[in-house]
């Protein structure tokens, strides 16, 4: 028979490994995305991205606009764990790039853009454009596949994606910057 001491032992630590796993899931723990270098251009495999974005008080971006400069269209969600926690570093990435920043974050799926916006404050996120797509859009152009969130195209002068990263990117190791200089002269080469 088990001692009251043992059930009390067992249930707490099972508890701190559930916990733990929870944390790693949810992006609490500390962990670091993949290295942007990783997104390296190979043949073009959509066709050209032509959905618009909204912004706050109804303003229209339409991604045809970046045609002729490769760029990487980061997508994200207020109801992510793993976006919530990557979000500070690509916020504190584009400010540090100034803004020629190559990056248009656009959240999917998470309310208008001021509801987009007043989660950015709540959440003390400065400086992350506020854009949105309707997931239908954005599943359209993806060819109405599932898609992980977050998920990040590198977008080439043609409006294709030439390289998609599934999930979080180190958007705050020492040498984030160069390596994003150096995926988009691949793209232009």
């Amino acid at each position: 028979m088990l001692s009251r001491r043992s059930v009390v032992f067992g249930t707490v630590g099972l508890a701190v490994a559930v916990g733990y796993g929870a944390s790693k899931l949810a992006g609490t723990g500390v962990r670091r995305g993949m290295p942007i270098d990783r997104l390296m251009p190979g043949k073009a495999v959509s066709g050209p991205v032509g959905f618009g974005l909204s912004g706050p008080g109804g303003v229209r971006y339409a991604l045809t606009s970046r045609r002729g400069v490769p760029f990487l269209l980061h997508v994200w969600a207020t109801w992510c764990p793993p976006c919530r926690h990557e979000l500070p570093g690509l916020a504190a990435f584009m400010k540090t790039w100034g803004p020629d920043c190559p990056v248009v974050p656009v959240a999917v799926s998470s309310g208008s853009p001021e509801e987009i916006h007043a989660f950015l404050e709540h959440n003390e996120v400065a400086g992350l454009p506020v854009w949105a797509v309707a997931g239908e859009d954005l599943k359209a152009w993806c060819g109405n596949r599932a898609l992980a969130i977050p998920v990040t195209f590198l977008i080439d002068g043609a409006g294709c994606i030439r390289a998609t990263a599934a999930g979080s990117l180190d958007w705050t190791a020492p040498g984030a910057p160069a390596a994003l200089r150096r995926v988009l002269a691949a793209t232009s080469a």
